[in-house]
Order: C-alpha cells, then structure tokens, then sequence
C-alpha cells in the first residue's frame, strides 16, 4: 500500500469527477453528486483488483462526508485486504459508530480483532452481530472462533445457546463432551454421553464412546460396565470388537488395536461419521499412529461403501496428511463423482492438479466445474492456473482478469490468487511483480508446504535470496520429505550453492520417487556434471 501522502497527491489523476473542459458545469454538481461519482469509481477499482486506487477514490468520499459508513467501512475492508488490521479497525469502528445497527459492520470489526488476536473485543463484537436475527451458522462460526482461542467455558456456553434457540441434537452433547474431556471434567463430558443414551438407548456409538472416555482415564471399572451394556443389547454387536481394540490401545498393543478396528469396521452397525471420528483420533495421536494400518482402515470403509463421498474425501485428506497427492487426488474425483453438489472438494482438486503438475487434467476439470459454478471466481483463477501450466499465457491473462471480475480478492481464495498470479508473473519474467506478489501470499497465509517449495525454487532459480530459500526449506516438517518435489528443489538449491554431495545425494531421491519426471531428469543430468 502506498503511503498516504503520495497517494493523496495523485488524487486528481486517478479518481477525477470531471474533465477539465467541464470545468465550470461542475460548479453545480452538489456533494452528494460527487460522492456517488467518487464511490461508485471506488467500486470500480476494487472489482479491478486495484486497491490503491480505490483508497484514493474513498478517502475522497471522506472528504465530501466523514459521516459516511459505507465510505468508512470501505476503507476498512482495503486496509484488511491489505493486512493492515490497525488502520482497518480505526475505519471499521467509525462505520459501526455511525450505523450501530449493521450486524456485518459488527461481525467485520470481530474478523479484525481475531486478527489481532484480542479475543475479549472479537467477542464484545460477535455478540453485537448476534443480537440481531442470527442463523445456525453464525453462532458456528462464532463457536469455531472460541474454540480457536481455546475458550471452552464459553464455547460450551454457545452450545447451550444454540440448543436453547435451534433445538437439541446429538451433535451438541458430543461437542460437549469433547470439550469437557479437554477440561479434564471426566463426570460431565460422560453425562453428554449419558445424555445421548438416555434419548436413544440403543445408540451403540455413544455407548462406545463412554467406554472410551472411561478406559482413557483410568475407569476401568466403569468401562467394563458399559461394555457389558453393549453385549446385552446385541451379543454379536462389532463394537465387542471396538471395545477389545480400546482396551488394546490403552495398553500399547498396536497390532491388535488396528485388528480389532478391522473387524468392526466391516459392520454397518457403526456408522460412517463414527468410524471416520475414530480415525481421525488416531491422527491425533503418535503413539498409535501407523500409516500403513490407518490406510489398511481406509480401504476396508472403501471397500463396504464405494459410492461414499465422505469416506473417499477423508481418504484423500489422509493421503494429503501423509504427503501423497497423487492418491489423494484419485479418491477426490471419486467424491465429486458422488456428490457434485460439495464445492470444497473441487477446491482441493483444484489444488492437487497443480501440485501433481496435470494441466491437461486440470483443464477438463474446469471446464466441467465452469458449467456448473459460473458465478465462483476460484474457477476462473484455475483455468488461469491450466493455461499457465500449459504455457497459454494470453488465454491465462484472461483467466486471471475473470477471476478479479468475479471478486477473487475479496473471496476466501485470495491468498492463494496471490501465489498464483505471482507464479504467472515470474514465468513471464516479470520477477518484481512476482516477488511482491509472492511477498503478499506469504504476509497472509500460513505457509502451505507446496506452494513453499515453489516459492523457494523461484527464489533459487532466480538467485534472488538464497539464504530465504535456505531457512523455507529448513523450516518443513520431515513428513514433507516424503514428495519428489522437497528432494528435487533441495537439489537445485545446493547446485546452485556449489554442495556437490548434498546435490547428489538428493536428486538421487527424486529420481527414485519419480524417475519420470523431465524437470528431475534434466537436473540430475546438470548435477551429475559437477565436479
């Protein structure tokens, strides 16, 4: 963002209400007039994608009249899409203060105050915003920012809200009793339990759960009852076999554990979501997690339901977990096959065309995913994204010139509109724009580990700041190191800095992992020269 004061001295030039040769027909333009002409160029600019200049023209509206929210409340959202949460909050405070009854003015200055970490105030304002006609989702997501600070006393107060105004589910008493056993009150989260039972006394999952929470916490006797509750509803039920498989965790027998998990899984007397909670808790924990077991588990859930987006689309986030795009990109085609109606899934793909470098795949993607999401700009940013890949740099400019038309900047993909109009750039050689592209990815993102990798090979490649490159790579997780491409940009980088060996020893990885692979053949080829 520029400063403000160059910015306000280019005024004239980038946001004018009238020609010079209107000049004194403009004398009898009123203020409102021009604040129309002024906000409505504003909007122009910020669909463009050009943020400075609709600062330019906001700050004018604010000239003409400081009591303007809309105008206020503007510039507070160009100075968060900007990262500048301070600035943002000043100006989304005085539209709250001029128009207190908007909840999105409300629900806004929390977005910021989450930013800046300052729990208190984010929440003082989400209950401003769920004053007024709130929706299921937005008590969600204001119980998804408490458990993001770790409240759980007041998150398990916007459950009992929920449950007051929408009517109780299941799903309360779980969320609950998760956040009980978090807070070590063993008692109540095993009354959440209870309480599920005591509506449904036959519900076998939630027995199954109890079990769980009293044998890990040391109630083994309270266990064993449970236990014996399951077998007198049903002698033959799979969950014998889940309560054999706990109790073999709890003592470290990892093998019987997932044998035991084997055999219940293969009932539909445990439902999906409960065997998909199951292995999610096993991600959780390291001392029972086995790759090759976990996905032994997946196969059998694929293997009783085919036709389940759900279990193909855990699959995948498993396969992402353990770095394997490839396969993870095979189970997300089948979830969209059997439920095209979820776009999250078209996101990830999306996502792991590019990473598994298919831009002949990722074209026939978009172009089925444009007829059925013409208004979503994410789409258009990847068939830029296609283009690019396949060298169609003027099909790709369009592409990228879709998706700021359609609000890419101002959706929840635009960080990751940055990474990619950034790579775009650097292709075209034009590495300044790139790098301040990439510079503003990696200002508002969490550092993705392949788009990290990327953004290291660029800077290697362009020798633009080798010791950057160095501590990026030095920062991934090993669980990264399992994916050609860590070896192959790890390779480039000591060939770069002259480490004959390191160089070596790591592109001969890569070829391992795909020998394939023209980019990872030509380097071994250049590394294999080095003396």
């Amino acid at each position: 963002m520029r400063k403000i004061l160059v910015i306000l001295f280019f005024i004239v030039t980038t946001c004018p209400i009238v020609t010079y040769a209107q000049k004194d027909s403009s004398k009898a333009l009123s203020p409102e007039v021009r604040f129309q002409d002024s906000f409505s160029q504003a909007n122009i600019h910020l669909l463009k994608g050009d943020n400075a200049k609709a600062l330019v023209c906001l700050v004018n509206c604010l000239n003409i009249n400081q009591k303007s929210s809309a105008a206020n409340f503007q510039l507070a959202r160009v100075y968060y899409l900007d990262h500048n949460y301070d600035v943002a909050l000043n100006y989304a405070l005085k539209a709250h203060d001029l128009k207190s009854d908007n909840r999105w003015y409300s629900r806004f200055i929390a977005l910021i105050y989450e930013k800046l970490n300052d729990y208190d105030n984010a929440k003082k304002y989400f209950q401003y915003f769920l004053n007024t006609n709130p929706t299921y989702d937005d008590y969600e997501s204001f119980y998804s920012v408490q458990l993001n600070f770790g409240k759980f006393d007041d998150a398990i107060v916007t459950l009992d809200k929920m449950e007051s105004l929408f009517g109780y589910e299941t799903m309360y008493s779980l969320h609950r009793a998760e956040l009980y056993t978090q807070k070590n009150d063993i008692n109540r989260a095993a009354e959440e339990y209870k309480r599920i039972i005591r509506t449904d006394s036959t519900n076998l999952s939630a027995y199954g759960l109890l079990e769980e929470l009293y044998y890990n916490h040391g109630k083994l006797a309270e266990a064993q009852e449970v236990q014996k509750r399951i077998a007198r509803i049903d002698p033959n039920n799979p969950l014998s076999h889940l309560s054999q498989a706990m109790l073999c965790r709890t003592s470290g027998q990892v093998d019987c554990f997932y044998e035991n998990l084997v055999e219940s899984f293969k009932s539909d007397k445990i439902t999906i979501k409960d065997k998909l909670l199951i292995i999610s808790d096993i991600f959780n924990d390291n001392k029972i997690f086995d790759e090759d077991k976990v996905e032994t588990l997946f196969q059998t859930l694929n293997d009783f339901f085919p036709e389940s987006a759900l279990v193909h689309s855990n699959f995948a986030d498993f396969y992402l977990f353990v770095n394997k795009p490839d396969q993870a990109l095979e189970q997300l085609e089948l979830a969209v096959k059997h439920n095209l109606s979820d776009y999250k899934n078209f996101h990830t793909i999306f996502q792991l065309y590019f990473i598994c470098e298919d831009y002949d795949g990722l074209r026939k993607f978009v172009d089925n995913a444009l007829e059925m999401f013409p208004d979503v700009a994410e789409v258009y940013m990847y068939s830029a994204v296609a283009d690019m890949g396949l060298k169609k740099f003027d099909d790709a400019s369009d592409g990228f010139s879709s998706a700021r038309d359609f609000g890419i900047e101002f959706s929840p993909a635009a960080n990751d509109y940055c990474f990619y109009f950034g790579y775009y750039n650097y292709l075209l050689n034009s590495k300044k724009i790139a790098f301040d592209y990439f510079d503003k990815y990696f200002n508002g993102n969490s550092l993705d580990w392949y788009f990290t990798l990327r953004y290291v090979y660029c800077l290697v490649d362009s020798r633009q700041n080798l010791k950057r490159a160095e501590q990026l790579l030095a920062s991934l997780d090993k669980e990264h190191h399992k994916y050609y491409y860590y070896y192959y940009v790890s390779a480039y980088y000591k060939y770069v800095i002259g480490d004959v060996s390191g160089a070596k020893t790591d592109i001969a990885i890569a070829l391992r992992l795909e020998p394939d692979k023209p980019s990872v053949k030509n380097l071994a080829a250049e590394i294999d020269k080095m003396k």
